[in-house]
């Protein structure tokens, strides 16, 4: 795929809606969480850094990089509507994984709002390294890029983000 050097160029709307297609249900997934369980303002997020994406796609330079790229756009947009929100409850189970079966037990539900509540605990900056590295499956140096910060600092932040919900869950 070429890479374009101004809004739209070089690069199709079925290539570009390719990547969308691609990339939006993790993003907004990622989102989700950052946002503590609004969707629908994730929703939003995603749609708003897909728009920036396909306005700076110029600035874009290694077709690999797209990811890290978009999700750095995305954290960028959440950043800037994140001082007009208010406070964010913890989204309910169905929410997040649709309605449980008949056979969930209500101890998983249990344990699955615990940890939820604890992901949610966390400090905006551990929780969205902690996402980004095990639940995007990004390495330490593409969520350092999203970021904007140097690799380590994504380690820290991961580290004790993963013991404060070890702490939090008694693990």
């Amino acid at each position: 795929m070429k890479l374009a050097s101004s809004p739209g160029e070089g690069l199709s709307r079925a290539q570009f809606n390719s990547l969308y297609r691609e990339h939006s249900g993790p993003l907004c997934a990622y989102l989700t969480r950052c946002l503590r369980g609004d969707r629908a303002e994730a929703e939003g997020v995603t749609q708003e850094a897909f728009l920036k994406a396909w306005e700076r796609l110029g600035d874009l330079r290694e077709e690999s990089a797209f990811k890290s790229w978009l999700y750095s756009i995305a954290l960028n947009v959440l950043r800037q509507r994140k001082r007009k929100l208010r406070p964010l409850a913890v989204e309910t189970l169905e929410a997040e994984c649709g309605r449980p079966s008949p056979e969930r037990h209500a101890s998983d539900r249990q344990e699955l709002s615990r940890a939820l509540s604890a992901l949610d605990g966390l400090p905006d900056e551990q929780r969205e390294a902690v996402l980004l590295v095990r639940m995007q499956n990004m390495k330490f140096r593409e969520a350092a890029e999203v970021l904007g910060v140097p690799e380590n600092t994504v380690k820290t932040r991961v580290r004790r983000g993963l013991i404060a919900l070890a702490d939090a869950l008694d693990l």
